[in-house]
Order: structure tokens, then sequence, then C-alpha cells
């Protein structure tokens, strides 16, 4: 009976252990002080400081992350095994993800670390794969082809995946480096010793420990997102030149640390008003939810919709309490109130852990300096079914980086570097592009739960030349874009219905005539393959071959030109807040029944 009672003790205490740990996500393991005789790394290193609260060594021992021996007191034995640098996704199983668990694999299937669609559109491109909806990773990319070996020369190094091999702070230039590109942080004294560090002998213990934390700042995001698309520099109102660094000083220009060149633009609003990247972008869009995808738009989760909310609409909202165990740590970590009421999106069903609710109003706290700031509704425009398949950006986005006018070519004399191998080799491709634009995007449609009208940048207006025996080939192809430029205020009617270059038509005059005709003289010349130089489609003419990095993204039929250039014919005389233009918004039919004799209708 004795042995029954103990039993019975052992089990019901084992019960309530689980459930206490269980309950805390197995995290009371993680943060339990450190015994010193299980970390003899502080023997030596007495004065370290400048750790995150919640990566200090008596919370977080110096081997869970640098490995080695803690339990040994020689230096020798102690160092064995140790990595300079954890955190890398070769090693992040072994550091990282021993106490946040199942991190490791969300990430390396992640767009971030695998590529997926830059590999498929240049693939594309040289002809050497037919679906662009293709899955790839470039950590499997050889280098047995043309395009290969363009993506190793040119691409390959931004992505999270790259190793971080010298233990320093975050640049414009840095890239990769698995989980610290986004949580590393050198403070000022750090980052002076550091300095100091470098030119010596490296003989000295140093004394500041760069930290690990939540403050994930506009500049950890800058070095591979300056690229490319110019998601990063345009969001802080920057457009890339092609001027040399010949402009410092200049408060109009900024030279980044590559010494591109680039001129000031009308920033993003959200960036004006103190937000972040990832004020916007969780962790699940940033390190994947496990799931891969092909191109980045799928994976990005994140709406206008999800705090911009209808006129009347309070959206759906969850006490803290209900929220899963990893969100409350990361509210506490944020100093964000523990009462407040969370918004939730029922579309993605995740919790935005930084928008709140108090009284009728949303507001969102920025992530990095807990900033208040008040959200508004959508305006009552955007709202109108008229508009209920043009997305948010089609009307808010100021402008978008396009280049009309690039060569690619390889030159096998040159040396290259292999930016996956990171060996410099013979063969190495070069770049030329001699326009560089900053203006409103063109507009198109993608096809996804209907049909939605999007912006989107010629991707590649190119001419390439794969050997110097091959044949140039022509590629125009436009690519959907989310420009990161969006303004308060919308687009007027007249500046998407009368403008060629939204329309997919390119710059150039668009005449609405006195016989009811519209006509079009182009700037630019013709290209190759008959179209004018920076166009996505000819004037009043069906696309009949695909000219989008996306199978399910087109220009505009001319049935859709057509009905969109019939509202520009009224808007040559009306202006956009008339009377007739106001009943065209309600009911454009009506409005045309109405119409005066003296209006001349649209001829096609």
């Amino acid at each position: 009976m004795k042995k029954t009672k103990q039993l019975f003790l052992v089990v019901f205490l084992g019960i309530l252990a689980f459930l206490f740990f269980y309950k805390r996500g197995f995290e009371s393991s993680v943060y339990q002080p450190i015994a010193k005789n299980q970390n003899s790394c502080i023997s030596c290193h007495t004065e370290m400081q400048g750790f995150s609260p919640s990566h200090t060594p008596d919370k977080v021992s110096c081997n869970a992350c640098h490995l080695g021996n803690a339990s040994a007191a020689e230096k020798e034995n102690a160092h064995k095994g140790m990595l300079l640098i954890p955190g890398n996704l070769s090693n992040a199983s072994k550091t990282c993800a021993k106490c946040h668990v199942g991190i490791d694999l969300r990430i390396k299937k992640s767009m971030m670390n695998t590529m997926s669609g830059i590999i498929s559109v240049d693939k594309y491109v040289f002809g050497e794969n037919k679906n662009l909806d293709s899955l790839f990773n470039i950590h499997h990319l050889e280098n047995n082809t043309a395009a290969e070996n363009h993506l190793r020369n040119k691409c390959a190094s931004c992505h999270i995946g790259n190793e971080k091999i010298h233990a320093n702070p975050i640049t414009e230039k840095s890239r990769g480096g698995g989980c610290v590109a986004c949580h590393l942080n050198y403070s000022d004294k750090a980052k002076k010793e550091h300095a100091t560090y470098i030119h010596s002998e490296k003989t000295i213990l140093t004394k500041y420990h760069a930290s690990l934390s939540l403050q994930v700042t506009d500049n950890h995001c800058f070095g591979c997102h300056s690229r490319s698309g110019r998601i990063a520099t345009n969001y802080e109102g920057w457009h890339e030149t092609i001027f040399k660094d010949t402009l410092y000083n200049n408060n109009k220009f900024r030279v980044l640390e590559d010494k591109r060149v680039f001129k000031k633009q009308h920033a993003d609003v959200h960036h004006t008003v103190g937000m972040s990247c990832i004020d916007c972008h969780d962790s699940y869009d940033v390190m994947g939810d496990g799931t891969k995808y092909t191109h980045q738009e799928q994976a990005v989760k994140v709406q206008c919709s999800d705090c911009h909310l209808k006129q009347g609409e309070n959206g759906k909202t969850t006490r803290f309490l209900n929220l899963e165990n990893a969100e409350q740590r990361i509210i506490r970590l944020r100093k964000i109130d523990t009462t407040a009421l969370f918004l939730h999106v029922e579309k993605t069903n995740r919790t935005l852990l930084n928008v709140v609710k108090e009284g009728d109003k949303n507001y969102l706290l920025t992530k990095n300096t807990t900033k208040k700031i008040a959200l508004s509704n959508q305006a009552d425009n955007c709202t109108r079914e008229i508009h209920k398949n043009i997305s948010c950006s089609t009307c808010h986005t100021s402008w978008t980086p396009q280049c009309i006018n690039c060569h690619t070519s390889f030159d096998k004399n040159e040396d290259g570097y292999d930016l996956l191998a990171k060996e410099w080799k013979m063969g190495k491709w070069l770049e030329k592009g001699s326009d560089y634009l900053a203006e409103y995007p063109t507009l198109g449609v993608v096809e996804e739960e209907g049909k939605t009208i999007k912006t989107f940048s010629p991707g590649m207006i190119l001419h390439l030349q794969q050997t110097e025996k091959t044949k140039e080939t022509f590629h125009r192809l436009f690519a959907p874009v989310s420009a990161h430029t969006i303004a308060t205020k919308g687009k007027t009617c007249t500046e998407c219905h009368n403008n060629p270059l939204v329309l997919g038509y390119g710059r150039g005059k668009l005449t609405f005539t006195k016989t009811g005709k519209w006509q079009f003289q182009s700037t630019y010349p013709k290209a190759k393959d008959g179209l004018p130089q920076d166009a996505w489609i000819g004037f009043l003419k069906e696309d009949t071959i695909n000219k989008a990095t996306r199978t399910n993204a087109r220009p505009f039929t001319v049935k859709e030109q057509q009905k969109i250039l019939r509202v520009g014919a009224c808007l040559t005389c009306h202006k956009a807040k008339s009377k007739v233009v106001k009943l065209m918004l309600k009911d454009f039919q009506k409005a045309i029944k109405n119409k005066s004799n003296k209006c001349i209708s649209a001829k096609f």
C-alpha cells in the first residue's frame, strides 16, 4: 500500500511537471540559471558585457551558442569544437534551434533561403526552364549551364544561408549569416572595440559582445534588398542612377558603400512616420511558415487591409491570454501592454502582435521603438464596387525603379567570382544599363482568386549574349512589383486612365481627338520585337506572347484597354472632382446615358 502511494505521488508530480513545462513551451529549461561549473568561459572572459537580457551567460551558457566544452578549465580543451559565428544555417540546428525549436526548419524552406523565384526566372530567360513556377534551391545549384554560372556570379550572395565567416557588425554590404543576419547588433562601444581588435594582432580579450535580440533594423535588410527591386532604397526614398561616386557632400544624392549612386525621391509614407520593415513583415513573412513557395508574393502574407480597415469595420481582436506561448514571450520582450487587445487577421489566421485596439481605434506600435501610430481606415474611393479588383498599391505607389535597356554578356577572359564556392574563376558576366528611371509603375492583371489589377515593372527588357559564339537574344518581361513607395494620396483618375505608361504602351503622347479616336506617339524607338523600347504591349493591341515573369500575370487585353480609355475620354474634359466624374464612379452607365450633346464618346 505504501509503495502504491509513493508511485501515485511520483506519477502525480510528473504530470504536474509536464503540464508546467508544456504551458511554458519547455522554455524554463532554456532560461534556468547556469551553474558556474557549467560555464567555465566566464572564468577567463570575466569582463564580457553587451548581451541582450535574454542571452546573458547566467541564462544561456556560452557553449549553448558557441559550442566547445564549457566544463573544461584549460583553454585548449574549452575551445575544442567551438564556433566563431553561431547562427549560420549550417550550424543553426546545433545552436539557435536548441532553444528556438523548429525555427531552423522553417527558415531553410523560406524564400529568403531558397531564392526559388530568382532561379526560376533566370533559367527561363536563358532558355533552360520552360516552367516559371518550378521550385529551386540556391544550395543545390550546379555550375553546368550558362544560367547557373550567371546566378553564381551575380546573384547567389543574397540569401540567408550564405555563410557569415567574419565576426563583424552588419553593414550595407552584409549578405547572409542565417539567424545573425537579422538578430545581431553591435553597440557603439562594441563597434569601436571591434575596429581596434581587427587592426591589432588579435591577442587581446574583447570586453563587448554583440547582442542577439528582436531589434531588427532596416539596416539588417539593406544589404540584400538594395539590389534587384531596390526595395530597401525605395522605401527610404532613394533611386539608383548611372552616375559615378563623385557626388559626396550633396544631400540630393547618396553614395552607398559599394559606390553605387542614388538620387533622392519620395520616401514611403510608412518610413516617413517611423516604421521599420519588421513593423509590417512578421516572422512568418521573413523566416517562412514551413512551406516552400515558388515566388516571393506567395510567401508574403501581409496585406494593406490587415491594418487599414474599411469604414465602420473594427476587425476581429483577441486578448493576450489567448495568444500562443511564443507570442507572449515576444510581447514581454517588446514591453507591450499585456492587457491590450491585438488585431487578428482571419484570412491568414495570424495575430498582429504590434497592432492594438483602444476604444474604436486601432494603433500600430513600432517594434523597435514602441512608437504609437494611429491607423487610418480606407477612403471611400478605395471601397467602391468599381475598384474592388484593384490592389491598394495600384493607386498608392508613387514610383518604381525601371531599367529599359539592359545588356548582359559573358566575357571568358575576365576574372569572375563564384559566390557559392567563394572563389575566383575565369569568366565574368557583365551587365550594363543606360536608362535608370523612377516613374509610375505599369499596371497589369494577376489571375489569383479572380482578376486583380496590380503594379508591374520592366524586370527584363534585356539583350542577352550567353557566349561570344552565340547570337544575341532579346527579351521583354514585366514583373509584378511591390515597390515600397506608398503615398498617402492615391493616383487621380486621369493619372491612370490617360497615362500611356500606366496602360503598358510606354512613355509618349496619348491624345484623344475630336473624332473620338485615341492616338499614341511613343517617346522611345522600337526595339527588336517591334514594340517601343519601354512598352509592355502595343497600343490597343493584344499580347500574343507571354511577356511576364509569372504564368498568372499579363498586360491588359484590348477589351480592357478600351474600357479604361472609354473612361479616359471623359476625363479629357471633366475634372476628377466634378459632378460628372462622381456620378461615373457611382454608376458609369447612368453617367453615359446622361451625357451632353457636346460630349464625344470614344470610338474603337
